[in-house]
């Protein structure tokens, strides 16, 4: 009897949402891993841009007051 509900639960989940409550959940964490994975790519080539200013700078230029928000 149980597992007949547990089955047309499911089956329900399914029709209302188009996914059962497991695989919404699954979704999300894969949503919330490659957000966190391209933030990392971001920080990783925005640090090796840096690398590359720091390397081509003219002793006069301002890239601290620059990379810090300041103009």
């Amino acid at each position: 009897m149980r597992r007949l509900l547990a089955r047309a639960l499911t089956a329900l989940e399914r029709r209302v949402l188009g996914l059962s409550a497991e695989e919404i959940r699954y979704t999300f964490e894969d949503v919330r891993a490659e957000l966190r994975a391209t933030r990392a790519e971001l920080k990783a080539e925005i640090a090796e841009l840096r690398r590359d200013l720091d390397r081509v700078a003219q002793p006069g230029d301002r890239l601290d007051g620059v990379r810090a928000g300041e103009e």
